[in-house]
């Protein structure tokens, strides 16, 4: 596969198999850009090292629940119907309270903060929340260690780049499971781009700094995603960056804000900018433009998988100390790393990377164009050399990055 070219082939055939048009799950999460920036570093602040908490007793033999915290439209059924849910109580016995309650990681924290600090039950016995949040619960020590002899078939199935590559932050895996992964990169609108820069697509990030597109570029609110996709694009490791490489970048950053070559910095909104062609070309999700083409029932966005990589991340299953279903939660999660199981959810429309091996095999044999689309199934060269997770930041520079990058994009998200 060229990795310069845009994958419209696949997004049109995307398109094409979707039974009903769908919301992603990243089109939802604009409710942190509406939070004030002060008030979300306060929400999640480190809580002074980590602590010494004992896990609560566990009672899942004798009471046969569990209840998961998860973000919108990631589960098949989004109408309620849920039918992986119902055939996992079914079969286990187990009763799943299964609540979209996720619609920030910082948010969400700030929700359950203080009874994650004390080893209390949040109310959750099991939750997905993204690395950069699951690296600071692992630190604070909020969260329990994983039992693996409870959990064959992630043992069996979990994608060993998820392990390796993609668990940095937690090392050997042993408080966290990838749910869903989501990759950043370059969209575009294909019209309007050919319009006014007389090509048909961008290959490069430095093509988004093109003076033809002067106030037509918009880039997405999170730092990592944006800042990470343009450091690599410079050829900076962001697995291993320093503090003066990250400056170095949001000096460029800014320089590209002030010019007003960048018209906006955005969370959920953006991709209505690019639906209606406002937003000519940017830093998207890429995730948004099968979702959004489905939505359009067209083939108007396009996204590019640049040479110089794009940023990985995760949603993460963990389990809090409090939470008193610790081997239920752990027999969901299982349930979920069932090749077959995993296939169900993303032919019904979640459209992420999977993390378990297997189910591209599955999706394939009954969606092709689903199977051989590298947004959803990136190829084991991807893997290897163009998706990059940020790399983890410890609680000052955490603080530091956050109130540079918040101060940078000032008065325009």
């Amino acid at each position: 596969m060229n990795q310069n070219q845009p994958e419209d082939p696949q997004l049109r055939e995307v398109v094409k198999s979707a039974l009903s048009s769908k919301v992603t799950r990243r089109a939802v999460i604009g409710g942190a850009i509406a939070t004030s920036a002060a008030a979300l570093l306060a929400a999640c602040s480190p809580g002074g090292g980590k602590k010494t908490l004992k896990p609560a007793k566990d009672i899942s033999a004798t009471d046969k629940q569990v209840t998961w915290d998860n973000w919108p439209y990631y589960m098949d059924g989004e109408d309620g119907s849920f039918p992986s849910l119902k055939a996992f109580q079914k079969e286990s016995g187990i009763k799943v309270h299964y609540n979209i309650k996720i619609d920030d990681n910082n948010t969400y924290f700030a929700l359950i903060k203080n009874q994650l600090a004390s080893g209390q039950d949040t109310g959750a016995d099991t939750m997905c929340l993204t690395d950069w949040m699951v690296a600071r619960l692992i630190d604070n020590g909020y969260v329990r260690e994983l039992d693996y002899s409870l959990m064959p078939n992630v043992t069996k199935y979990l994608n060993s780049a998820y392990k390796d590559q993609f668990g940095s932050f937690d090392p050997g895996r042993k408080y966290s499971l990838p749910w869903k992964g989501i990759i950043a990169t370059i969209g575009y609108h294909k019209a309007n781009y050919k319009k006014l820069t007389g090509k048909d697509a961008p290959t490069s990030v430095e093509d988004l700094w093109d003076p033809r597109l002067k106030g037509k570029v918009e880039v997405l609110s999170e730092m990592r995603d944006t800042l990470g996709v343009m450091m690599m694009a410079d050829g900076i490791d962001i697995t291993k960056f320093t503090s003066d490489e990250f400056y170095a970048t949001l000096d460029k950053f800014k320089k590209h804000v002030s010019s007003g070559q960048i018209r906006s910095i955005k969370g959920n909104s953006y991709i209505d900018d690019f639906k209606n062609g406002d937003a000519v070309a940017g830093i998207i999700w890429a995730g948004d433009l099968i979702g959004a083409n489905i939505e359009l029932g067209s083939e108007d966005l396009g996204v590019v998988l640049v040479e110089t990589g794009s940023t990985f991340a995760c949603d993460n299953f963990v389990i809090p100390m409090g939470s008193p279903h610790f081997a239920n939660a752990e027999a969901i999660i299982d349930n979920y790393f069932r090749p077959e199981v995993s296939a169900q959810v993303a032919l019904a429309g979640v459209y992420y990377v999977e993390p378990v091996d297997g189910v591209k095999e599955i999706v394939t044999a009954k969606e092709p164009a689903l199977g051989s689309n590298p947004l959803m199934f990136p190829t084991a060269e991807m893997f290897a050399t163009k998706l990059k997770q940020f790399r983890a930041l410890t609680a000052s520079e955490d603080k530091d990055f956050s109130k540079a990058w918040s101060d940078a994009s000032n008065g325009v998200v």
